[in-house]
């Protein structure tokens, strides 16, 4: 029987660290995309959005993750945005909401981009 590397379970191709899935569109929206990738249990996303909400506090919304993309409890990442502008928290539910929250202070309505990693 074969192991895993820490020898504490049969190896299997579902289980392998290094097992990737191809680049998938994940939302696609008028106001842009998000992308993800997973590699063994670890989902990597690429947001890329056309704009942002404007006003100190105000959200948006990406979408919807499809079952099996979605993380066991709710997460947010924080997005700092260029010259003090566009500081944002991403939230990721657990049932497969993207929204963003800005933090305060000015907020430009520019393009914005990042790239986030989690546990499934």
């Amino acid at each position: 029987m074969t192991r895993n590397a820490s020898g504490s379970e049969p190896w299997s191709p579902e289980r392998d660290s290094l097992t990737h899935t191809p680049v998938t569109t994940l939302i696609d929206s008028s106001y842009g995309t998000v992308k993800g990738y997973q590699s063994g249990f670890v989902a990597t996303l690429r947001i890329d959005w056309k704009s942002s909400a404007s006003g100190s506090w105000n959200t948006g919304n990406f979408g919807t993750l499809p079952e099996g993309w979605r993380p066991p409890m709710d997460l947010n990442f924080s997005y700092g945005g260029r010259d003090g502008a566009n500081q944002k928290t991403i939230n990721i539910h657990a049932d497969g909401t993207m929204t963003y929250v800005n933090q305060g202070g000015t907020q430009g309505t520019s393009a914005f981009g990042l790239t986030v990693s989690y546990v499934l």
